[in-house]
């Protein structure tokens, strides 16, 4: 990767392959992921990576290239969010750098037959601290 925004592209194509992966499965969940970026980019289960829960459990997303010895970091997972006064089912994407930290989100929309896929990735202003509670709390 050359740059952060490199970086947000790849940790995206990670969670939109995820998607492409369970298109057929109308009851699909994203499970909190992690993308890593050392050499080169590394995704696991974020329940498996004890320094990532570590610095969730500080309520530290800036601190979790720090904690992991990387690049960058980011992490996703599925989320109920409150957008446009309506309860929305999206993927919430987490990215911190050395010196960045970007939040953004992709609401999951449904085809005629119920199935999942990813609408663009927006924006979001969900508190970092709040963020990394939550993904604290959902892996227990």
């Amino acid at each position: 990767m050359r740059s952060f925004e490199d970086f947000v592209a790849a940790a995206r194509a990670v969670v939109e392959q995820q998607a492409r992966d369970h298109a057929d499965d109308r009851w699909w969940i994203l499970e909190p992921l992690l993308v890593v970026e050392r050499r080169d980019l590394h995704t696991v289960p974020l329940a498996t990576s004890a320094p990532a829960l570590r610095a969730l459990r500080a309520a530290d997303l800036a601190g979790l290239p720090g904690a992991l010895a990387a690049r960058r970091a980011a992490v996703a997972m599925h989320a109920d969010l409150a957008l446009e006064g309506d309860v929305t089912p999206a993927i919430v994407l987490a990215v911190a750098g050395s010196l960045a930290l970007a939040i953004e989100h992709a609401r999951v929309l449904r085809t005629d037959v119920g199935t999942p896929y990813l609408g663009p990735w927006e924006p979001s202003d969900l508190d970092a601290g709040a963020l990394a509670g939550a993904l604290h709390a959902a892996l227990g």
